[in-house]
């Protein structure tokens, strides 16, 4: 199935920026999209791309959703002064679109593209040899092994964010203690973790309807503001920024060439 393309309407991004000098987006309403710059400029030429990217990545995995493909794009909303914007830790800007309430459709939705984006990750690093997964490539901090680590970390981090409640739903769900999880062979925790969080978002996510909430534990930012809308796009606009870090990792050309996201490499 293709994903449906309507050429008449304008495409909106929303976009960040803060202490950091790096500048972020994403396509409202195109959950899982995302893109990194060093400058507006650059970030919108990106998203740019992002767009093409996205509509191949639906058709890919057999989804229908009617996107424009249109270049002209428009900055619908830009939120500064985020602070460790792109640094792990660091806060997520809390935009109009993430007051959406998450109803079941939507939620079903979001975890669909959440199992994609685990199967495009998995894909990337099937067959991977030690030596590779431990690489720290110059000038980067971690290894494809530490990545996909992270990974589990925030998304164990993003669930802790629908309340206090969270903590002991999600370890049930696990069937063993997180310090358990913690300590499994990569390859093994990335689904557990996984699938407590999906049962986890399940349960918790219809409670929280469009309701803004903080929570001060696990964060030097416990006032960052957050919903059950951007708790779910942050699950997708993270992964695939590291699918895309893994991929740079492999031997991908850089975004700009054509080949830098391309699921067949």
């Amino acid at each position: 199935m293709d994903a449906e393309e309507d050429t008449s309407l304008t495409i909106n991004a929303a976009i960040e920026s803060g202490d950091t000098g790096r500048w972020y987006g994403r396509l409202i309403g195109l959950l899982g999209t995302y893109a990194k710059s060093d400058s507006k400029e650059g970030l919108l030429k990106e998203l740019v791309e992002e767009l093409d990217y996205h509509l191949d990545w639906l058709n890919r995995h057999g989804e229908t959703e009617r996107v424009p493909r249109n270049r002209s794009l428009q900055v619908a909303e830009e939120v500064g002064g985020i602070r460790g914007l792109g640094e792990s830790g660091g806060e997520v800007a809390l935009f109009g679109f993430d007051r959406t309430p998450v109803d079941s459709r939507l939620l079903e939705k979001g975890i669909r593209y959440m199992h994609h984006s685990r199967d495009d990750l998995m894909t990337t690093v099937h067959g991977l040899d030690d030596g590779t997964m431990d690489w720290v490539p110059s000038g980067k901090r971690r290894s494809i092994r530490d990545i996909l680590s992270h990974v589990c970390n925030a998304e164990e981090f993003y669930l802790s964010k629908l309340g206090p409640e969270a903590d002991g739903i999600y370890e049930g769900h696990l069937g063993m203690p997180v310090s358990r999880c913690d300590e499994l062979p990569i390859l093994e925790r990335l689904p557990v973790v996984r699938s407590g969080c999906v049962q986890t978002l399940r349960e918790l996510v219809p409670q929280k309807k469009g309701l803004v909430f903080q929570r001060a534990e696990y964060t030097a930012h416990p006032e960052e503001k957050w919903t059950a809308y951007k708790v779910m796009r942050r699950y997708l606009e993270h992964e695939r920024e590291h699918i895309y870090n893994i991929r740079e990792y492999l031997g991908y050309r850089p975004r700009g060439t054509g080949t830098s996201k391309d699921p067949g490499r």
